[in-house]
């Protein structure tokens, strides 16, 4: 089995890219992770912030340690690790509006199959021979979303129009989903929390007619209102990420939000997020 990969990154509207890539080929290790930043404003002397600091100290983990081990005993490791660089920094772990955090998918290519681990709303694709598309997660905020989105559409149809007038709507809907982080009918996130482990998903999948895994941050996610009806939206999104190949793709996307400024034909808090995508590839070795 040959292994190629192909990764993207491209920084949205905010201060930084809170997005990073693993990428540790000799070990066949790859991942995204989105940085989450506290809802309280932080930047450190480096003017970075939480979310920033966050997904790096997570890839920066996973590109040096020494022994990988499993995937889940190590993304507690770095879940460990970003609970004392917030102490470090003063934040008071009590309050979930100050906490750090990041999505995480992550996979790792062994003889014998795939091992994979994601918490938060990053997603793992898995496309086979005859192009099936395999969600191995879920987007763990879907439902604590969907009310604020709900709102947002509203808003629209009352009239307003501007993403700061509609994001005034759903700012009590954002603070209260963020209180929901790795409890029992929330989300799982890595930001701190013992609580995190729990809420990890994790597995193996064979190699059989495997022939790609994308890891995609949800700045890359296709808009759902303008995938075909008759399509899977993940099939859809997988395929033409892979037809166009990541980088077309995402400049697609930025030019689909470029013409909407003010998120308004597609609901979303910001006009542009952050986009990270690896694109892995299997061939067999000819005879």
């Amino acid at each position: 089995m040959i292994v190629t990969y192909e990764e993207i990154t491209r920084k949205g509207v905010g201060l930084l890219n809170e997005d990073a890539i693993i990428s540790r080929p000799q070990a066949n290790l790859y991942g995204v992770l989105d940085g989450v930043s506290s809802l309280v404003p932080y930047l450190n002397s480096k003017k970075e912030t939480g979310g920033f600091i966050a997904a790096n100290l997570v890839k920066n983990y996973f590109e040096s340690v020494a022994e990988l081990g499993s995937l889940a005993d190590r993304l507690v490791e770095a879940n460990d690790l970003l609970r004392e660089q917030m102490i470090l920094e003063n934040i008071d772990l009590r309050k979930k509006d100050e906490l750090w955090g990041a999505a995480a998918a992550i996979v790792r290519v062994q003889d014998d199959g795939v091992e994979f681990i994601q918490t938060g709303d990053c997603m793992i694709l898995a496309v086979y021979d005859d192009d099936e598309v395999r969600p191995l997660t879920r987007r763990q905020v879907s439902h604590l979303e969907a009310p604020a989105f709900a709102k947002w559409q509203e808003g629209i149809t009352k009239g307003l129009k501007s993403r700061k007038e509609l994001h005034e709507t759903i700012i009590e809907t954002i603070k209260k989903n963020r209180y929901q982080s790795n409890t029992d009918g929330g989300y799982g996130v890595l930001n701190g929390e013992e609580s995190a482990v729990r809420f990890f998903e994790y597995g193996k999948i064979n190699l059989t007619c495997l022939k790609h895994i994308l890891l995609l941050t949800d700045g890359m996610f296709w808009p759902s209102s303008i995938v075909m009806e008759q399509s899977s939206y993940w099939t859809a999104v997988a395929h033409k990420i892979l037809n166009r190949g990541p980088h077309l793709y995402a400049q697609e996307l930025i030019e689909l939000e470029e013409n909407d400024p003010e998120c308004l034909a597609y609901a979303r808090f910001k006009k542009s997020d952050d986009k990270t995508a690896v694109v892995i590839n299997f061939s067999k070795i000819a005879p």
